[in-house]
């Protein structure tokens, strides 16, 4: 099977046709149009009883594992029970997930009945695998309880993420892929809380303030800004068809999502113990730019190398673009992503592409807003100058602010840099308590010309970085620097 393919999770993605279905742009449409779920895909799929089977539109070895799954599933002469397909289902996906599949395909029967076909049983497998946009939002509107005349509540959107998280979660346990693995090892768990709190902020876009209810062309719109959502949605009921028909075809079976990354660099040996759930982490790799979801590489945990500024920095300056991630005394967790190698400089840096996060106690992204270009700071022993880390907002009025003196920090009410901020932290002024660094994407190489270049035109404290920084704490003077060639200030 053709996985969606992403550009990133701000511009367009594709569907496998590679007709672009979302842009920047938002497409005009009737709401006259909008298909009412009675009639939703009728013309495609045949789903009145009795409709034949030819009609339906797969490949012979889909036909295969959907015939297949009908029948393990508990059909009897062409027909299956709904106690029967709820017992096989339930035991796969999250159970409120199975209901409302089963309300979907049960009550879209005319005349009504207790058993449905191999076309109704296959429909929400077409959907999620080869449907339009128009056809996942109307499958996802008919799945949920509708309070009014095309008007759903948002509690009940959430509660419908929430099963597809909880079984794309259940499922990933289950198949151990080596990407999953690579997280269950070091203790990453995935609690109800997290799962909760991510589902609460995949839906936050489509509603404003107190907003309770919403309306089909507004989910249309969230499905179109949620292409992480689609593809976890798609490979929750292709592995439940797959699960339920127990054919391991490698052709149908293959799903490759990417939503978590490849773990690297935890040693074996140490007592780490994770700050993050593996909602979190989906979360902060799901809104990070396509080039950096692929790995994240550990770098540093105060819990293991100890609460220290100088052996933080000396893990993470040139080591390519990084995630921060800090819970305070409060137990409050946010993160900030940094595309630009950390280096000390005396001035700001780094790209729009820089980001802030929300964690706990509830998930939100914070995107540049090109007002300024406060990304990054850097800088040490300065008497006139902030010495610390931060990013966002201005001098002593920081978005982020970890200081020199480790374990200060702070984070403002307002900050011009990102987008719909609000202050990450409970108090402006805030203790650490614990502190993690992460390397996301591939670690930045040099050929060895760069690197003889380097070794010509640098001190060797350029090298030996967290050495340079011990000593900048320390107050000592670095006479090479003043032998430095103009353009080889840092």
């Amino acid at each position: 099977m053709v996985s969606l393919r992403m550009k990133n999770s701000f511009g367009p993605w594709f569907s496998r046709d590679g007709l672009i279905i979302h842009t920047q742009g938002r497409r005009k449409k009737n709401k006259n149009c909008v298909l009412q779920k009675n009639n939703f895909i009728g013309n495609k799929m045949g789903n009145q009883q009795g409709k034949s089977n030819k009609s339906l539109p797969f490949s012979p070895e889909q036909m295969k594992l959907l015939e297949v799954s009908f029948r393990v599933c508990g059909a009897h002469s062409d027909n299956l029970q709904r106690e029967k397909l709820m017992e096989s289902w339930t035991s796969i996906i999250d159970p409120h997930l199975a209901k409302c599949t089963a309300n979907f395909i049960f009550e879209k029967i005319h005349p009504p009945s207790s058993a449905i076909t191999l076309g109704s049983y296959a429909e929400p497998y077409y959907v999620v695998e080869s449907g339009t946009i128009d056809e996942k939002t109307n499958f996802l509107a008919a799945s949920i309880q509708q309070a009014h005349t095309n008007q759903y509540k948002i509690k009940e959107l959430e509660h419908y993420v929430t099963a597809v998280l909880k079984s794309y979660l259940k499922m990933e346990s289950l198949n151990r892929s080596e990407l999953f693995k690579s997280w269950i090892c070091h203790g990453f768990q995935s609690a109800d809380r997290t799962i909760c709190a991510l589902s609460k902020g995949l839906i936050r876009s489509i509603c404003q303030g107190e907003d309770t209810y919403f309306n089909i062309l507004q989910l249309e719109h969230w499905l179109q800004i949620n292409p992480y959502f689609l593809i976890m949605w798609r490979e929750v009921f292709i592995n439940l068809y797959i699960k339920s028909s127990m054919i391991t075809s490698k052709s149908i079976c293959t799903l490759t999502s990417n939503t978590i990354p490849l773990l690297e660099g935890i040693p074996t040996d140490s007592n780490y113990t994770p700050i993050l759930d593996i909602p979190q982490v989906i979360f902060l790799n799901s809104n990070l730019p396509n080039e950096y979801r692929n790995k994240w590489r550990f770098l540093f945990s105060s819990k293991i190398m100890g609460e220290s500024f100088s052996t933080m920095l000396g893990k993470i300056v040139n080591r390519g673009a990084t995630l921060l991630v800090i819970e305070d005394e409060d137990h409050y967790l946010f993160a900030g992503f940094s595309p630009e190698s950390w280096s000390l400089k005396s001035n700001f840096y780094g790209n729009e592409s820089s980001m802030l996060y929300t964690l706990s106690p509830a998930m939100r992204c914070f995107t540049s807003t090109g007002y300024n270009d406060h990304y990054q700071y850097l800088n040490l022993n300065q008497q006139t100058m902030p010495n610390g880390l931060g990013m966002g907002g201005q001098f002593n009025y920081w978005a982020l602010w970890i200081d020199s003196n480790y374990g200060q920090g702070q984070s403002s009410e307002s900050c011009t840099t990102y987008r719909d901020y609000v202050q990450l932290s409970k108090r402006k002024d805030f203790r650490i308590c614990n502190l993690e660094a992460w390397g996301v994407g591939d670690e930045p190489k040099y050929d060895d010309s760069e690197e003889t270049e380097d070794a010509v035109k640098n001190s060797i404290l350029d090298i030996n970085l967290e050495d340079k920084v011990m000593l900048q704490l320390g107050g000592k003077e670095l006479h090479s620097e003043g032998l430095r060639e103009p353009d080889m200030g840092l």
